[in-house]
């Protein structure tokens, strides 16, 4: 039965009893709800002093209060917010104020860009069986607030493990002399995808800035056998780089010479060719008067090559009858080809 259906006795909830027309007075529903409050019924029996309402109503007000300020959190621009709600993960948020209900929500702040640094070492066998100590720098830092928090119970001791686990790895493929000598850069390279691949399966939260080879050594006992090892390569490496610079020197110069004989030959060739051309045409029309005067053309021909030999010698030996040979030396002739040359 409504408060205002017949026989309902006209009881208003608002206190407004004989107001039959129009809203409930709003003014008076207040006051109504404040008496209720304050432990008062309106009617000045048990109502308490009008003195103490006020202070619990600032009291309420401060409590809201201190309860929004409670919730305010300033997240900086390095790090990432992961709030909870009654532990349960609700969100990630970024740099900037944010707010979180108190006692509902929490929120935990996580550095993304501090790069921080493990050194990991241990004896390790190598693929031909040799015992080296190896010691690994890693610089990481958090890629996902949620995993670091959430997936494993302590990332960096896992971290530790999982670089364990890639360095016996790439170790064990590797041979001692790679390790000692030309191969570091590779193998460093190694350990770096192996120890990515390693992380992303456990979903650590964890990124791989940096992976170095700090040290490969052998074991003192054998330090000394190593060291002549490594002295040979390098020895070696010095010599092959000795050869290069070599070849790369005198190279050019062989193939300069190379190209200066091969033009010398050629001219050679274009002027012994051009000679016996001549030689043939010059005996193409001597032919006609040899065929006309074999003896005359035969003889003139000796004589002319006489005197093409003899006038290019300085010695002339003179044949007498009868007695010895005598050399002749035309003084006078040797000293013009000396002025002209």
């Amino acid at each position: 039965m409504t408060w205002n259906s017949p026989g309902g006795n006209n009881k208003d909830p608002w206190g407004n009893r004989n107001k039959q027309n129009g809203p409930p007075d709003m003014d008076e529903a207040i006051k109504n709800l404040w008496k209720k409050i304050s432990g008062g019924n309106g009617n000045g029996g048990n109502q308490k002093p009008a003195s103490m309402k006020p202070f619990v109503f600032i009291g309420l007000v401060v409590g809201f209060v201190f309860w929004v300020i409670a919730g305010i959190h300033t997240v900086n621009e390095q790090e990432r917010g992961v709030v909870l709600t009654f532990g349960k993960f609700r969100d990630i948020v970024g740099p900037g104020i944010n707010w979180v209900p108190y006692g509902i929500s929490t929120l935990t702040k996580v550095n993304v860009n501090k790069v921080d640094q493990k050194r990991v070492d241990g004896s390790m066998l190598t693929k031909d069986l040799n015992i080296i100590d190896v010691e690994i720098g890693i610089q990481y830092r958090i890629d996902d607030p949620k995993d670091f928090l959430f997936n494993l119970s302590t990332p960096d001791f896992t971290l530790v493990q999982a670089a364990e686990s890639a360095l016996r790895q790439v170790v064990g493929d590797s041979q001692v002399d790679d390790l000692l000598t030309t191969e570091k850069t590779r193998i460093r390279n190694e350990l770096s995808v192996e120890l990515i691949r390693i992380l992303d399966s456990y979903q650590t939260g964890l990124k791989i800035e940096q992976v170095t080879l700090e040290k490969a050594n052998p074991p003192p006992a054998l330090n000394e056998v190593f060291a002549d090892v490594n002295s040979a390569e390098q020895d070696a490496k010095k010599e092959v780089q000795n050869a290069e610079a070599y070849r790369n020197e005198e190279l050019p110069k062989a193939t300069a010479n190379a190209e200066q004989l091969r033009q010398q030959a050629d001219a050679y060739k274009a002027r012994t060719l051009a000679q016996a051309n001549g030689e043939v045409a010059r005996f193409a029309k001597l032919l006609p008067q040899y065929e006309a005067a074999p003896r005359v053309t035969r003889d003139r021909l000796y004589i002319e090559t006489l005197e093409q030999i003899l006038s290019n010698s300085t010695k002339v030996m003179v044949d007498v009858d009868g007695g010895n040979n005598m050399m002749y030396l035309p003084l006078d002739q040797i000293m013009k080809k000396k002025k002209e040359q």
